[in-house]
């Protein structure tokens, strides 16, 4: 309870730090944090978020592609600056400091701005693991042009009886019940332009469990103490993202691996491998 309990703090914080601020987007491909004050026609007005107690900014609209303000709203400002077009008649390098669509541009065209792709942080619940008593929550940050994204997991078992996924837990092992998972993932994604992504990776987790220890058999009569074990695992994983809009995704995913446990299990359980199924529907930021 207490490990997991740590990992839900520490995804708040993370949410919290990064939307607590407007974010300037401009057409350079600079990313100017501050606090906006004033949106007009041809200026727009901010303060530096390291000193909002400090002077006021202006800078020109035109110079500015979208501004993603503290409580996720995007607001696009100019989707096609001026900035961004080519100079000539040959086709414009691509501004890899902006989400844009890929590949080379035909002359006089102009790069555009890939909303789907802007946000890099998703925040997501796995509605496969409410039906098995479990609430989990998803925190995937995307990297390297979102050609990467690293996942972290964390989960409490509020059932431990409910669902096909605990009762097998609980007959591994006597009267097993789980209390949290944590994990830690890498996915390594082939496209990083279209709605519906495909990624492959690695996915480690861990699971901590209660069980029923034997101390001692008196005749047909057997003693039990409480007794706490864990599970280690590392799972090949793969799935789809579905980027539904640009704030709104939702994911599923399989893995599959082989356990470690720190108790033996039955017999009969003994060679199972170890599967982890996920449904998730998230916010992106």
């Amino acid at each position: 309870m207490r490990a997991g309990s740590l990992l839900l703090v520490f995804l708040f914080g993370v949410t919290t730090w990064v939307v607590a601020q407007d974010m300037i987007y401009t057409a350079s491909g600079k990313m100017i944090p501050g606090k906006i004050t004033e949106i007009g026609t041809v200026n727009i007005k901010y303060k530096d978020y390291a000193n909002l107690d400090g002077p006021l900014y202006v800078i020109v609209k035109s110079e500015v592609v979208l501004i993603k303000y503290q409580n996720g709203v995007t607001e696009v400002i100019n989707s096609n600056p001026n900035t961004l077009s080519p100079k000539t008649e040959q086709a414009a390098p691509v501004n890899s400091a902006l989400p844009q669509t890929q590949g080379h541009l035909k002359n006089g065209e102009k790069p555009v701005v890939n909303l789907y792709y802007l946000n890099s942080n998703l925040i997501s619940i796995n509605a496969l693991a409410l039906a098995n008593g479990d609430v989990t929550l998803l925190y995937d940050r995307e990297v390297f042009n979102s050609r990467m994204s690293l996942t972290f997991l964390g989960g409490y078992s509020f059932n431990p009886r409910m669902g096909g996924l605990n009762l097998f837990i609980a007959d591994s092992k006597d009267n097993a019940k789980k209390k949290y998972d944590l994990g830690f993932g890498i996915n390594f994604m082939p496209r990083n332009t279209r709605r519906v992504q495909y990624f492959m990776g690695i996915l480690g987790k861990y699971m901590s469990y209660n069980y029923r220890n034997v101390v001692d058999t008196l005749g047909n009569q057997k003693n039990y103490e409480n007794a706490s074990a864990f599970q280690m695992s590392v799972m090949f994983s793969n799935g789809w993202i579905f980027r539904v809009s640009p704030n709104f995704n939702f994911k599923v995913f399989g893995a599959i691996g082989a356990p470690g446990n720190s108790v033996m299990l039955k017999p009969q359980y003994s060679g199972a491998p170890k599967v982890y199924l996920g449904y998730c529907f998230g916010y992106r930021f």
